[in-house]
């Protein structure tokens, strides 16, 4: 993190004149609304959170506004002052999250609605307002549109990121009753907020152009600003010739369960009869039982939280994204490609993404096709030195943090200042 700093190139006054500088001009107050406090940066939702926050800072002055369900974290909060000049926490502990997703249910809303925001929230944002209404005030996933649209704000903003609704109809059908219902309904009342938001708001963001043409109801104010990742802290290293591959997630976010699952059932047994000593890492937070009994599989480990997944990626020669449902794009794929390890992934996990598959990544959408690629992949050097390449040549090039932030900010200038903005 950089801090920033005002310097003066000014000139000594002569003696006896008055040393007040004359006043900046106003920065303009964006208000930013996230569903949870985002740092650490550490998974999906707060990496694009914390990346829109630390690009817009150098332009706006910033509240941010988050629930939280426990003690305030000094290090996350101190963190996210050095890009925002106010946070505002609202206390929305678990019990409290459930029977507000309960009611909401019950009112005929969205689950999501209840669950994340409050009265609390609304009234807090309104204090730190001040009597003056904020210039952008962003909502950050369809959990946040009654506090943004209840803001005191001039123009608003909703990044949905992924289309929710489309994710929870998924869900529906691959369930069975009575999750199937809740589902159906989840889907239904997320689709009519988010049709609400469209109506409502100036500019609606999402992650790809895909879950912008997903929208139902799309209209010109639907604009699409991807992820990043940070090159930096995701600098490659040399492939090992161990035949090992990882996957990086949270271990408890349904798509992830259910991938690595498929994959040790239906992959992993073919790649440990070709290659006996072939090793299988998954790596991530809050495994289920159902991922903590794969490592009971011979060449399968489970690691749960570690305080950095780089050294997993590192000692890794591939790495796999065998996801049936998934919404927006994958800052894991990223994530690999930026530390210079071929991806093999399906093409719902590398949907979104500018990649070319067979030349920076491989996609395989049967077991044959990944046993395949993942066959060759741990067996022929020059083929995984190539993608893996090749994989961070198209992440360098297109997807720093600082490039994808650059329509964001573009556009929330553009909106603070009472100009049109077109794309």
């Amino acid at each position: 993190m950089s801090e920033h700093t005002d310097v003066s190139t000014s000139t000594d006054p002569p003696a006896g004149a008055a040393t007040m500088a004359p006043p900046g001009p106003r920065r303009a107050r964006l208000l930013f609304i996230a569903h949870r406090l985002p740092f650490p940066p550490d998974k999906g939702e707060r990496l694009r959170a914390f990346g829109e926050i630390r690009a817009l800072s150098d332009t706006f002055d910033i509240t941010l506004a988050a629930p939280v369900d426990g003690p305030e974290d000094p290090v996350a909060v101190n963190a996210l002052r050095m890009y925002c000049s106010d946070v505002v926490l609202a206390p929305r502990p678990a019990l409290r999250r459930l029977t507000g997703g309960v009611r909401s249910l019950l009112s005929g809303r969205s689950a999501t609605e209840g669950y994340f925001a409050g009265r609390a929230m609304t009234r807090l944002i309104r204090q730190a307002a001040g009597g003056r209404p904020f210039d952008v005030a962003i909502g950050y996933c369809s959990a946040m549109a009654g506090p943004l649209l209840a803001a005191p704000a001039r123009t608003r903003v909703m990044d949905l990121v992924d289309v929710d609704s489309a994710k929870w109809a998924a869900y529906a059908a691959g369930a069975a009753a009575p999750r199937r219902w809740l589902y159906r309904t989840e889907a239904r009342r997320v689709g009519r907020l988010e049709k609400q938001v469209l109506r409502a708001c100036d500019r609606v963001i999402l992650v790809s152009q895909a879950e912008a043409a997903a929208l139902n109801g799309m209209t010109s104010n639907v604009v699409a600003v991807g992820n990043g990742v940070d090159l930096e802290y995701f600098a490659p290293t040399p492939l090992p010739q161990t035949p090992s591959l990882v996957f990086t997630g949270t271990m408890d976010y349904r798509p992830n369960v259910e991938g690595v699952c498929w994959f040790v059932r239906e992959v992993w047994g073919e790649i440990r009869r070709v290659l006996p000593d072939a090793a299988f890492t998954i790596v991530g937070r809050n495994p289920t039982a159902a991922v903590r009994a794969l490592a009971e599989t011979p060449g399968v480990a489970v690691t749960g939280a570690v305080p950095d997944v780089r050294p997993y990626l590192a000692a890794a020669r591939a790495a796999v994204a065998p996801l049936r449902i998934a919404r927006g794009l994958q800052n894991k794929v990223l994530e690999a490609m930026a530390a210079g390890r071929p991806v093999v992934g399906t093409p719902e996990a590398l949907e979104g993404l500018d990649v070319q598959p067979g030349v920076d990544v491989l996609a395989a959408d049967t077991p044959e096709a990944w046993r395949a690629h993942l066959v060759a992949l741990l067996t022929d050097n020059a083929l995984a030195e190539g993608i893996a390449a090749a994989a961070r040549r198209t992440v360098a090039t297109g997807y720093s943090w600082s490039a994808r932030m650059i329509p964001l900010v573009r556009l929330c200038r553009q909106l603070a200042e009472g100009e049109p903005a077109v794309y």
